[in-house]
C-alpha cells in the first residue's frame, strides 16, 4: 500500500471531516440553518389563507409546493390559487402559487398572469414562477404574447422559462421566435437547445 503524500489531493471525507472540525464553519452552518427554519415559518404562517381554503375545496396540502410536486390534475384549485396570486404574500409563497398555475387549465387566467408577469419585478422568484405558469398555459391563440414577452429584455432572465412555451407550440411564428432569439445574449443557449443545437 503506498503511503499517502502531503501534496496528493484530498479526499471529499477528508475535507469533510475538515471542515466539521472547524468551529467557525460550524457556526456558520447552524446559523444557516436556523434562518432557513425561521424563513420556512415565516412562508407557513403567511400561506395559512390559501391552505386554508385549499383544505376548504378539499385539497389537503401544505403549501401550494404540494400542487407543484403532484402528478394528480387539480383543475378546482386553479381559480383559488390564481385570486391568491395577486395577495401581497412573500416572494417565495408567490413563486409556489405561480408554479401550482404552470399547467395547461389555466389558460383561462392567461391574461391576469401575463399582467401580474408584467408588474413582477425582473430579479423576484415569483417572476420567474410567473414565467413558468405562462409557458405552460399558452397555446396557439396567445403565442404572439408569448413572443412579444420573450423578446422584452425588461423583464430579464426570467423570459428564459418563456422560450419552453415557444418549444412546444406548433405555430411556425413560435418557431421563427425561437431561430430569431437564438442570438440574443440572455436566450440564446437555451433557445439553440430547445431547437436541437442549431438554428434555421
Amino acid at each position: 500500500m503506498t503511503k499517502k503524500s502531503s501534496s496528493d489531493p484530498k479526499t471529499a471525507a477528508e475535507f469533510m471531516a475538515e471542515l466539521e472540525a472547524d468551529p467557525e464553519y460550524m457556526a456558520e452552518q447552524q446559523r444557516r440553518e436556523d434562518a432557513l427554519e425561521r424563513d420556512a415559518a415565516t412562508w407557513r404562517k403567511a400561506e395559512a389563507p390559501l391552505v386554508e381554503e385549499l383544505r376548504s375545496a378539499g385539497f389537503e396540502v401544505e403549501s401550494a409546493w404540494d400542487l407543484v410536486n403532484t402528478a394528480t390534475p387539480y383543475p378546482a384549485a386553479l381559480p383559488i390559487l390564481l385570486e391568491h396570486l395577486g395577495r401581497p404574500y412573500p416572494d417565495r409563497v408567490r413563486e409556489g402559487i405561480a408554479r401550482a398555475l404552470a399547467v395547461r387549465d389555466a389558460r383561462f387566467g392567461w391574461e391576469r398572469l401575463v399582467r401580474l408577469y408584467r408588474d413582477e419585478p425582473p430579479d423576484s422568484d415569483a417572476k420567474d414562477g410567473l414565467a413558468v405558469a405562462l409557458a405552460a398555459a399558452s397555446d396557439k391563440d396567445v403565442v404572439d404574447a408569448l413572443i412579444s414577452l420573450a423578446r422584452d429584455d425588461s423583464h430579464g432572465e426570467s423570459r428564459i422559462l418563456l422560450l419552453r412555451g415557444l418549444k412546444r407550440s406548433d405555430s411556425p411564428k413560435a418557431r421563427a421566435a425561437l431561430e430569431e432569439l437564438c442570438t440574443d445574449p440572455v436566450l440564446g443557449r437555451e433557445a439553440r437547445a430547445l431547437l436541437g443545437g442549431r438554428a434555421g
